[in-house]
């Protein structure tokens, strides 16, 4: 079954374009800083429960395009069917209920694995 990317509605009615900033993961927690292009403002999208992530190179995002549906509008995604979510789960024995949220810009591919909605701050 191919993996099915939801749009992720970080700013209701408006699509968000961004570059990624700062991928932070300290004693505060793991949040990813991003600078929005139509408002040259900073977005801060925060984990409070993450599991995993994983941070590759935009060049992924060809393969990752061959291998899903409902890529192409903006860059932020809710995955289903998510080959990484079933790899961790496979790996670490644990079937605990977690979203599959990706980011992907011109220069990163962001996956994160995480028990509930992150928080999204306009700085």
């Amino acid at each position: 079954m191919r993996q099915l990317y939801e749009v992720w509605d970080i700013i209701p009615g408006r699509k968000v374009d961004a570059t990624v900033e700062a991928v932070i993961d300290d004693w505060e927690g793991f949040r990813v800083l991003l600078r929005d292009y139509a408002t040259n403002r900073m977005l801060r999208i925060q984990f409070e429960s993450h599991i995993a992530y994983q941070n590759r190179d935009e060049s992924d995002f060809l393969g990752e395009v061959s291998r899903s549906d409902g890529l192409g509008n903006g860059c932020f995604y809710k995955v289903k069917n998510s080959e990484y979510l079933l790899r961790f789960q496979a790996d670490s024995f644990k079937d605990i209920n977690l979203t599959h949220y990706a980011i992907f810009t011109e220069m990163d591919c962001i996956d994160v694995l995480a028990a509930m909605e992150p928080t999204l701050t306009l700085l």
